[in-house]
């Protein structure tokens, strides 16, 4: 006898928490790390692309053409 009342006892709870409901709520929230790193990034490449423009514009022609000719000739040589 004792065995089917612990036996009921049981299946009552289990189908009481069976019935049970939860609920979960998620929020989910804009990340601003990311918009800040691709601002950084992006300044960064600015800088980096100004200071190389305001280096091509100090080589003359000339001074570009023997660049040139000296790298092609270092290619055909390997």
């Amino acid at each position: 006898m004792s065995r089917l009342l612990l036996f009921s006892t049981f299946a009552a709870m289990a189908m009481a928490f069976g019935c049970l409901q939860t609920k979960h709520e998620i929020e989910v929230k804009p990340i601003h790390i990311t918009m800040d790193v691709n601002v950084k990034v992006q300044q960064e490449l600015q800088n980096k692309f100004k200071t190389a423009d305001e280096e091509s514009k100090s080589i003359s022609d000339k001074e570009a053409e023997e660049a040139l000719n000296k790298y092609l000739e270092s290619q055909k040589s390997k």
